[in-house]
């Protein structure tokens, strides 16, 4: 009985390894294949429509002036730039000012308005944001992201296809910083950008990505506008699935944009995953499960341990991680060559990559708690966002309401 236990239990991590290195293997091929793609492209530079920019800020992202600098750098025909504060003390607003009046020749403003619609503050903030877009084309982009001038001629080229509702664009890390963001920026072009890549093989694209989400103004009044995301922790998730739920595509544009990552500390960078990873787990549950398969290099250090300890043999156990290592460093290599990012870790970071990332992934199934832009949250089963004030209030009422089993009433 025990050597049958032994037996299956070799199998299903054998199995489980396998299964880690195809993921590997697939993963290669999906960044082979969009960097095929983003050669050949040639996009349509005769559909230029006038476009609104949204820039929704929040406090001193690291090296914000170039960051909004470069969304006043375009060259293209028309758009519009507005950035949005919430908060009149804001230390982004003198850096906005300086940007505006640097580029006066362009249609650029501000505006600041304190007003809150929901628990995700920065839909808030694009609400407030809206009355003054003047186009039909709206483009929501974070303020820790940058651009080169052919951004906007690369990113709205795809509407020229009637059946496109909303165009998304892949993002790249750039660390500034020690340790904890090389490790995010790692994060980001080793294990995001591949799994977004390998998602779009699979099925079409029905999600946006924070880093560039462009809507047609009439898709988004169709859903209810800014405001039916104004409770998601992952409104930029939701905004693709509403409009790919009215049968419009979201194109995922060859285009990569620059994220420029500085994470002041390793707990910053764990709760910052955290709440990235209950959010994933939150929108899609069954395929968060099977995430462990990406977390290559501790799958093949546990098959190690299994084969050794009925081997004992440790050349034959070091094949999986040997295995293991040759395609990480090549996924690491070949993420940083097609991305272009010079500041994106190392080699040697690898395991210590692997193994925080797999913390983070048992540890996200412990609660459904995020912690965001210093207020805590409780994410529900369809992704909506609640503070503990209103937790607090929802339990109140809950015990205030009679038991009907025993209510003399009843």
């Amino acid at each position: 009985m025990q050597t049958e236990f032994f037996n299956f239990f070799n199998i299903s991590v054998t199995l489980i390894c396998l299964c880690s290195v195809g993921y590997l293997v697939f993963a290669l091929c999906a960044v082979e294949l969009f960097n095929h793609r983003r050669k050949k492209s040639n996009p349509t530079q005769d559909f230029q429509p006038a476009v609104s920019l949204l820039k929704p800020v929040y406090g001193l992202d690291p090296e914000l002036i170039k960051n909004l600098r470069s969304y006043c750098q375009q060259d293209y025909p028309e758009y519009q730039v507005i950035f949005g504060v919430q908060n009149k003390n804001d230390p982004a607003i003198p850096i906005i000012n300086k940007v505006i009046k640097e580029f006066k020749h362009i249609n650029v403003s501000y505006i600041i308005d304190s007003r809150i619609y929901g628990a995700n503050h920065k839909v808030s903030n694009l609400i407030n944001i809206y009355p003054a877009a003047k186009h039909d084309y709206l483009l929501i982009a974070d303020s820790d992201m940058r651009v080169p001038p052919n951004y906007l001629s690369e990113v709205m080229a795809p509407f020229a296809d009637s059946e496109v509702g909303a165009v998304t664009c892949l993002y790249s890390g750039s660390a500034r910083g020690k340790l904890a963001s090389s490790l995010n920026a790692m994060f980001i072009n080793e294990w995001f950008l591949p799994s977004v890549l390998i998602s779009r093989m699979l099925q079409p694209i029905k999600f946006c990505l924070g880093a560039t989400m462009i809507v047609r103004r009439d898709l988004l009044n169709e859903i209810g506008g800014f405001k039916s995301l104004s409770d998601y922790l992952a409104d930029d998730y939701m905004l693709g699935k509403l409009i790919s739920d009215l049968g419009y595509k979201i194109h995922l544009s060859n285009f990569i944009v620059e994220n420029i990552v500085e994470e002041p500390s390793l707990k910053d960078l764990f709760l910052h995953e955290l709440r990235w990873a209950r959010t994933l787990r939150r929108v899609e549950p069954w395929g968060y499960i099977f995430t462990f398969m990406t977390d290559t290099f501790v799958m093949s250090i546990v098959t190690a341990i299994t084969f050794y300890l009925t081997s004992h043999n440790l050349s034959l156990s070091l094949i999986p991680v040997l295995l293991v290592l040759v395609g990480r460093i090549l996924l690491h290599v070949r993420t940083k060559s097609i991305t272009g990012s010079t500041s994106a870790g190392s080699i040697w970071l690898i395991p210590l990559r692997d193994f925080l990332s797999f913390s983070i992934r048992v540890i996200s199934f412990t609660g459904t708690s995020i912690h965001w832009r210093n207020n805590a949250f409780n994410v529900d089963q369809s992704g909506l966002m609640h503070t503990e004030e209103e937790l607090l209030l929802e339990l109140d009422a809950v015990e205030k309401i009679p038991d009907l089993a025993t209510s003399q009433d009843y």
